[in-house]
């Protein structure tokens, strides 16, 4: 593979040095590995261009046109073809059933425009279609969920060869308005466990773990205690426990994270590791946790008790309010809670207005003091 030098004889038995190019590459549609080949080229340095110009081609060629033209088609296609991206032992790094249930739902929106054909999908098609939906009570949230996945099923129709553009590609998407983090404060969070301790709530630990360690349901779920390093007081999150999936061997972001544990929580690891007669730290007998409806048990307690009802994800979300309150540095909370972006973590800290508090202090503006002195009648004034 490469350039190869050869030599001719021309005319009058004259020889002249030609170059062929030969060319292999991985073609990043089909994922096959693609071959060409030019002969005939009269020098060295048009050959290094042929080279780069067939190695370019043979990773940019589109297969085949799937000869789709209307949405239903592709659109079955799509679905069909992330059903075979579903995570599984044979494809780990898939896709979890239950985002392509989630995208399955979604395109469910669609389904009635099986009969249209694709050069009417427009990108201002679809927006006033979607806001007609918005109009019949769907949320913006939705709507900007289902035009993510519209994007989606175009990018797979010009991938498959179907279109040659994706007009899609760089629509501005629709915007959603940024919801406050909902989080227990600190008087909160002494209640729920206090309470939940003093009742002996099946959920105690499961709380008090999340709140204090900030993990998610699935990691919480499948940590063992061959995880936890006492010494260190570190724990070393390596696998998830899904409901109706089961053990995955990695986390969300494909890497395992170290956690570090706040010196008091080490004596509660240590209590219920003498309890424990299971691998894994947290073993409750409970259809709603194994199911993964735990944020009802919580809604339902907190609701009981007498204060804001959040739901798990939300005592996730309390952790790492609560810690940069408290004034664990920013990028320590987003290492620890396994953020892939510091500014994820950063919505947080202004989420609870952290970086406001006492800022205006410096505003000054004379307030008039009550005086004491007779009371004068606004009636009578006038």
């Amino acid at each position: 593979m490469g350039i190869i030098a050869y030599k001719k004889k021309l005319n009058a038995g004259v020889e002249k040095v030609f170059y062929m190019v030969v060319v292999e590459a991985i073609n990043k549609y089909t994922g096959k590995r693609h071959q060409k080949k030019r002969r005939g080229i009269q020098s060295k340095p048009k050959a290094e261009t042929v080279y780069r110009e067939l190695w370019s081609a043979c990773r940019e060629e589109r297969p085949d046109g799937l000869g789709f033209t209307h949405w239903g088609p592709l659109l079955d296609s799509y679905l069909e073809q992330l059903h075979l991206k579903v995570r599984s032992n044979e494809n780990p790094n898939g896709y979890s059933p239950q985002v392509v249930k989630s995208k399955k739902s979604r395109l469910a929106y669609v389904r009635h425009w099986d009969t249209i054909h694709l050069d009417l999908l427009t990108p201002q098609f679809v927006n006033n279609k979607l806001d007609e939906m918005e109009l019949k009570g769907l949320s913006r949230s939705m709507t900007f969920h289902i035009l993510k996945e519209i994007k989606c099923v175009f990018t797979y129709a010009v991938h498959t060869g179907c279109l040659k553009h994706n007009l899609f590609s760089g629509i501005k998407m629709r915007k959603v308005p940024k919801k406050r983090k909902e989080a227990l404060t600190h008087e909160e969070v002494d209640l729920l466990l206090g309470e939940a301790q003093r009742r002996g709530h099946n959920y105690y630990y499961i709380w008090l773990l999340t709140v204090t360690l900030g993990l998610r349901r699935s990691e919480l779920a499948g940590l063992k205690w061959l995880d936890i390093d006492f010494e260190q007081g570190l724990i070393y999150l390596r696998r998830q426990l899904i409901p109706k999936e089961g053990i995955v061997l990695f986390l969300k972001d494909k890497e395992e994270r170290v956690v570090a544990i706040p010196n008091y929580i080490v004596p509660v690891f240590k209590e219920l590791k003498l309890k424990s007669k299971s691998e894994f730290v947290i073993d409750v007998d409970c259809s709603r946790w194994k199911d993964g409806h735990q944020a009802r048990v919580l809604r339902e307690f907190c609701q009981e008790i007498g204060i804001k009802e959040i739901t798990h994800h939300q005592l996730r979300a309390t952790h790492i309010t609560l810690a940069l309150i408290d004034g664990v540095p920013l990028g320590i909370v987003k290492e620890n809670v396994g953020h892939a972006k510091l500014s994820t973590t950063d919505e947080y800290f202004r989420s609870a207005g952290i970086n406001m508090k006492g800022q205006t202090d410096g505003l000054k503006i004379n307030v008039p003091q009550n005086k004491e002195g007779k009371v004068i009648s606004m009636n009578k004034a006038r």
